[in-house]
């Protein structure tokens, strides 16, 4: 393992007073959300379920493996028959399904989506008996259970958010769960996909028991540095628990092997893509 010790440096900043977006950027924000209708793009055995241009575009993106290949090349390689694997932060389910193909009807997968609309994209796809396995949740994973505020995107629609942001949202209040809570039946949980854009942090303190009781556990976690300092958030409070718990970060190639990294190289490396997969194992 490498010998880096976690970052200590919060790195924390003020976030930057809410600003308008500039006349051309409010043309293409309102290009990208406009509603063309639901519509279903077919992704090999599955269907996804799209409702405007940016969700065309994301979905033929993950079609012809333009979005996250590698994330799914190490789900297609590490997560397999009779599994249980829960997806925090699901939006339109394009790795719910992924993660349903392979723990198979043997398995299970939780999908957690707070925003209604996305909610009722995911249910689509995984409903109506295409996917008896998945458990669709209309809540937001949080650190305790109870309300929290959700900041909703109109442009890019997997942008929604419960940390403030930094323009004008409409805010809706949306039902939050800690993790712990609702896996503490769970006899055993083996893969979590967590991207909730810079609330992170705050889904991981509400997942300390579960990490502590379930050694197998292994956790794929998009992390975007902007996105938590926004929330006060800096290296250490995301590294350190995970360290703690004997988890170490690693990087993932092209090919979906995942190569561990130093905490520290792993700040970096995300700070200069502006988003990166992490994926956090035990030895």
């Amino acid at each position: 393992m490498p010998s880096d010790p976690c970052p200590r440096d919060d790195a924390r900043g003020a976030p930057p007073p809410a600003r308008r977006p500039s006349g051309l950027r409010a043309y293409i924000d309102a290009v990208r959300g406009r509603d063309i209708g639901i519509r279903a793009v077919t992704i090999g055995v599955d269907q996804v379920f799209v409702d405007t241009p940016d969700r065309y575009a994301a979905a033929l993106a993950w079609k012809f493996g333009l979005r996250d290949a590698p994330a799914r090349r190490l789900i297609a390689r590490e997560v397999g028959p009779g599994m249980i694997a829960v997806d925090v932060g699901a939006n339109v389910g394009w790795y719910t399904l992924a993660l349903a193909r392979q723990v198979g009807a043997a398995g299970r997968v939780y999908a957690l989506e707070p925003e209604a609309r996305c909610f009722e994209l995911l249910s689509r796809a995984v409903g109506g008996g295409r996917c008896p396995q998945v458990e669709a949740r209309q809540i937001a994973a949080a650190e305790y259970s109870g309300w929290t505020p959700l900041y909703v995107a109109d442009a890019d629609r997997g942008d929604h958010r419960v940390v403030p942001t930094d323009g004008e949202r409409r805010v809706v209040t949306a039902r939050a769960v800690s993790l712990d809570e609702l896996l503490a039946d769970a006899p055993r949980v083996d893969f979590i996909k967590l991207s909730v854009q810079g609330a992170e942090v705050s889904v991981l303190r509400g997942l300390r028991r579960t990490l502590d009781r379930l050694a197998g556990l292994r956790l794929l976690c998009t992390v975007s540095p902007r996105l938590l300092e926004r929330a006060g958030i800096g290296a250490s409070a995301l590294f350190d628990p995970l360290c703690a718990a004997g988890f170490s970060p690693h990087a993932l190639r092209r090919d979906g092997v995942a190569e561990e990294i130093r905490p520290s190289e792993a700040w970096s490396l995300a700070r200069a893509a502006g988003r990166l997969l992490l994926y956090f194992r035990r030895p």
